[in-house]
């Protein structure tokens, strides 16, 4: 009974003892979690602290680089600058890197077949594949306030290779009142594509009226060109007026003749925004120009330009544009040598247009759709009656694009030819296939929209 008892004690004693030795084992545990914990919140308050004080800074950065935006934009206002006011730091300094010059070389390859008359009557390019053009530009800025372009191009006539200068120009485009002057030599900004070299152009041929009244490229010549950004809100519109030395018309080798008094032109741009990357802009140009010395004779001629895009980040286009023209050639009073009175010229009115359509479905693939229209109306039979005429042109294309630099257009053309003030030939028929190839090397300079 002693043993039993004392052991059963025994085992109490040591019960307790363990006990008490787990409870104080766990009590500081607990002392050491809660000393840890003590320790970290003030760290804790500290981080939150300097995160709250983070934040209040970014949204003071923010609020300090807006107002230096807003203050940069008002000090460009009433200037017509080529670079954009608004710059962060983390931007390129657009107006340093225009001091750079952008070189570039154009390539415009084409071939032509007509399938009835075997040495073709193509405009320029017989039944051959030709190099229409070699093109190679300069273009930046001269200083702040100057800016030049220089182009020249070498093409094919009948064989031979002829180089020349296309444009050579200054421009400031930094003047008050959102205005902007050209001087040099240059493409008229008049119509829609004579400002468009032929190798960036829509189509690989020229429109027919375009052809009859300006050339198969375009018309250029040396003067000044003053444009202004009129002051709308709801439209963007833009006034050209220009004036040079009207010695020659379209593409010409030579500098051309003296005449009485220069070429002056106007085009006035509108420009809307319709939404959901639909936009368009339409214009409407005047000429006045003449084309001989001693005859005096003035041609007037006047033109409407429209184009309508839609755009999904270049994956995708529709594309509609049109040009009409209008051209009345004026001829001096002439003196009837019995009667010695003054007798009226008859004037010579022409007029024509066309209409293109083109839808890029893919990113690599566009097809295009034109029709060409043109007849002169000064045109008479032998019984002095006025003569049916014209000359209509329905065109399919499909281009690829094999990037912004590159492209491969294959197309084909069905004309028909009306002359009844012939005595043969009156009506002709001819079927034209084309194949363009353009290549670009360099920076190439964007054209406007």
């Amino acid at each position: 009974m002693v043993v039993n008892f004392s052991f059963s004690k025994l085992l109490r004693v040591g019960s307790i003892f363990l006990l008490t030795l787990f409870s104080f084992l766990l009590l500081a545990q607990t002392s050491k979690w809660e000393s840890e914990l003590e320790e970290e919140t003030p760290t804790k308050k500290k981080s939150e602290t300097k995160i709250s004080t983070a934040q209040n800074n970014w949204e003071d950065d923010l609020e300090k680089d807006l107002k230096d935006q807003e203050s940069r934009e008002k000090s460009s206002v009433g200037s017509r600058g080529t670079t954009t006011p608004v710059q962060s730091n983390n931007q390129i300094n657009r107006s340093a890197q225009n001091l750079m010059m952008d070189v570039s070389v154009a390539i415009d390859i084409v071939g032509a077949w007509d399938r009835n008359k075997p040495r073709g009557t193509s405009e320029r390019i017989n039944n051959k594949l030709d190099v229409r053009t070699a093109e190679f530009g300069f273009s930046g800025a001269v200083d702040q306030w100057l800016r030049g372009n220089f182009l020249a191009a070498a093409h094919g006539e009948d064989g031979k290779y002829y180089y020349e200068v296309h444009e050579a120009w200054v421009q400031l485009p930094f003047l008050p009142f959102n205005t902007s002057l050209k001087v040099g030599q240059m493409f008229l900004d008049i119509g829609r594509i004579n400002r468009v070299h032929s190798h960036d152009r829509a189509f690989t041929m020229t429109p027919i009226v375009h052809e009859k009244f300006i050339g198969w490229e375009s018309a250029m010549d040396t003067g000044a060109e003053f444009s202004i950004l009129l002051p709308w809100k709801k439209i963007t519109q833009e006034l050209v007026l220009g004036a040079t030395n009207g010695k020659k018309w379209g593409h010409a080798h030579t500098e051309g003749e003296q005449k009485n008094n220069p070429m002056g032109y106007f085009h006035l741009k509108n420009f809307y925004y319709f939404g959901n990357n639909w936009g368009t802009q339409f214009g409407f140009s005047g000429v006045r120009f003449e084309p001989t010395t001693n005859r005096r004779n003035v041609r007037y001629l006047y033109g409407a330009d429209a184009v309508l895009r839609w755009n999904q980040s270049n994956l995708r286009e529709i594309m509609l544009l049109t040009e009409a023209w209008y051209q009345q050639e004026i001829f001096p009073e002439t003196i009837n040598a019995s009667t010695y009175e003054r007798q009226k010229s008859p004037s010579k009115d022409q007029w024509g247009y066309y209409l293109f359509a083109d839808y890029k479905f893919h990113q690599l693939w566009s097809v295009g759709a034109r029709y060409d229209y043109f007849t002169d109306k000064s045109l008479v039979m032998k019984d002095g009656t006025p003569a049916k005429n014209a000359i209509e042109a329905q065109s399919l294309q499909a281009t690829f694009h094999s990037s912004e630099f590159g492209k491969i257009r294959a197309s084909f053309e069905r004309r028909y030819i009306q002359d009844f003030s012939k005595e043969d030939f009156q009506e002709v028929r001819e079927y034209r296939f084309y194949i363009q190839t353009v290549a670009i090397l360099g920076s190439h300079p964007a054209h406007s929209y």
